[in-house]
């Protein structure tokens, strides 16, 4: 290994350190809902080999009603069993799979995306993938997205081996990570399959003589895979796409958005074709949500959402590679040069291009208008356009003064572009942001498990937030996951088999003050706004957590 490879190497693992693992339990500083929710499941599959539903090993978790993917809580499993339920445990398993990735895109692009002769911009493209504010972001916290791409790594690079070797067990690996991946989170169910017919469409001629080849030489073994294709991706219909697992999608459709709903809907009611109108302004409402994905703020100053809504943010990508990405977009679209010929420039590209479209497609027929963890998808390819970006540039200047004035305008342009994106994630972030990452509930479920058996009823208010009562949490996670609640006794409660999230002196219930008994020695746990404002400071009150950016929180009161 000569040194620059050598250094490179030292730089990506550096990086990879910096971005996946540092400080991992601080940065976000508390866990959402959704990780909560992954934890307390694994602990309790752990314990009884059941969910918190008890449920024994589910193929979808229910949770909260969103019938989360099962891919990830699984794999969660371990790590609590070896560290306990803790953040480290929930967060650790993501770091390692983002981390992972890094190491299979460089071998994918090395090994079959670009020449030859270009083989070392895969070093390159590897540390922009790397460097990816957009995957940063996933990287640190739960989310079932990141493990979903490691598989859709795997599934391509499978594709490109067997569009080389023509083997079955190379197309066999392919259908394995395909549906590892279709299973792991809610928008590979759509890319996946779109890229892996996309593939063999367009090798039609291949594909057919490798099945006709199978066939002749390995009869059995043919007939044997297509029995189980048959009956893998029966299974995975009934459980993933018309089963539970489809709750998720039912509920983030693109008919359930507000624009749709209540700006375009009832400008259809009453038209003698509302049917046909709807279903036309519906496709409209699609097509204008799938260009947004193009649009120049999505990349460079909102993207992310890092910051209060209406305020300028961080984009998905850094400033500095916004050219190149536009450079390496239409160096694809018209273009073969940097790309492999060991098979051919047609396929390499056509995969790509294939690759880019199908991974903003399930992010634009939901109810957001942007919405980068769909899309997460074509991180690897937009790694891959803004080196054959920058690579490009750089070919294009002849003098050695006018290359190092790139490279120094690069260099300097990622400095602030990681400058600026660290100021926003570690301080505008965590503390802009806390109310709808669900911040306190941590800091409350601790003060309650060690004072709990003081009282009579715990009363949990689900309902919180400085906007009223229009927020609703789901706060019974966080007491569970941070008391370690036994699922043995939380499965045998017979509030939680009627479908209540109540458990030991615990009431998970809106506070409605005038109605209770006031007489028994109870504690609150709610927004200001539910409680007498007399409440607010008194001896009554027992604990307070601000939001971060310090506008009323939670608050916890007693009767005595």
């Amino acid at each position: 290994m000569t040194k620059q490879r050598i250094l490179f190497w030292v730089i990506i693992l550096v990086i990879i350190f910096f971005t996946r693992f540092y400080r991992l339990t601080e940065y976000p500083p508390h866990l959402t809902i959704d990780e909560v929710s992954i934890g307390y499941n694994a602990f309790s599959i752990l314990k009884t080999g059941r969910d918190e539903w008890g449920t024994p090993f589910p193929v979808s978790f229910r949770s909260v009603g969103d019938y989360k993917a099962p891919v990830l809580v699984y794999l969660t499993i371990p790590f609590v069993w070896l560290l306990g339920l803790n953040e480290l445990s929930v967060r650790l398993p993501v770091a390692i799979f983002s981390a992972f990735n890094v190491f299979l895109v460089w071998y994918l692009i090395r090994r079959h995306i670009f020449d030859h002769k270009y083989s070392y911009l895969s070093y390159l493209a590897a540390i922009i993938f790397s460097l990816s504010p957009w995957l940063t972001i996933f990287s640190r916290s739960g989310f079932e997205a990141v493990i979903a791409l490691t598989f859709l790594l795997a599934n391509v690079l499978f594709a490109f081996e067997f569009r080389k070797s023509g083997y079955l067990i190379h197309f066999f690996y392919m259908f394995v990570f395909a549906y590892l991946s279709a299973i792991a989170y809610h928008s590979t169910k759509i890319v996946v399959p779109l890229l892996n017919l996309f593939f063999i469409l367009t090798n039609y001629h291949f594909f057919l003589n490798c099945v006709t080849g199978w066939y002749a030489r390995k009869k059995f073994t043919f007939l044997f895979a297509i029995l189980l294709l048959v009956g893998v991706t029966v299974f995975f219909l009934q459980n993933f796409i018309l089963g539970p697992g489809a709750s998720r999608a039912g509920m983030t459709f693109l008919s359930k958005d507000y624009d749709f709903t209540n700006g375009l809907l009832p400008k259809f009611s009453g038209h003698p074709m509302a049917s046909l109108t709807s279903t036309v302004g519906l496709a409209g409402l699609w097509f204008k949500r799938y260009l947004e994905y193009f649009s120049a703020n999505f990349y460079l100053s909102n993207g992310l959402g890092l910051a209060t809504p209406g305020h300028p943010g961080q984009g998905v990508i850094f400033a500095v590679e916004y050219p190149f990405l536009i450079i390496g977009f239409f160096i694809l679209l018209f273009g073969r040069r940097f790309f492999a010929s060991s098979v051919s420039h047609y396929f390499v590209t056509t995969i790509l291009t294939g690759w880019f479209f199908f991974s903003l497609l399930p992010a634009s027929i939901t109810n957001n208008s942007q919405h980068a963890l769909r899309t997460l998808n074509i991180v690897p390819v937009i790694s891959i356009l803004i080196t054959i970006g920058f690579i490009y540039c750089f070919e294009f200047f002849r003098s050695k003064l006018a290359k190092s004035l790139l490279v120094s305008f690069v260099i300097l342009g990622y400095l602030f572009g990681l400058i600026r994106f660290t100021d926003y994630y570690t301080l505008h972030y965590p503390i802009e942001l806390s109310e709808t990452r669900s911040y306190g509930w941590k800091q409350i479920a601790i003060f309650a498990n060690d004072h709990y058996t003081e009282y009579d009823h715990v009363y949990v208010d689900p309902q919180f937030g400085t906007q009223g009562p229009y927020t609703y949490g789901v706060p019974y996670l966080y007491f569970l996951f941070y008391s370690r609640y036994d699922p043995n006794l939380y499965n045998s409660d017979p509030r939680r088999r009627l479908g209540g999230s109540d458990f030991e002196n615990y009431l998970f219930t809106p506070i409605n003050w005038p109605d209770l008994d006031h007489s028994q020695n109870n504690l609150y746990i709610a927004s200001p706004w539910s409680l007498p404002k007399e409440m607010i400071g008194s001896s009554r009150q027992k604990y307070y957590v601000p939001f971060l950016n310090q506008s009323s929180g939670l608050y916890v009161v007693s009767d005595r």
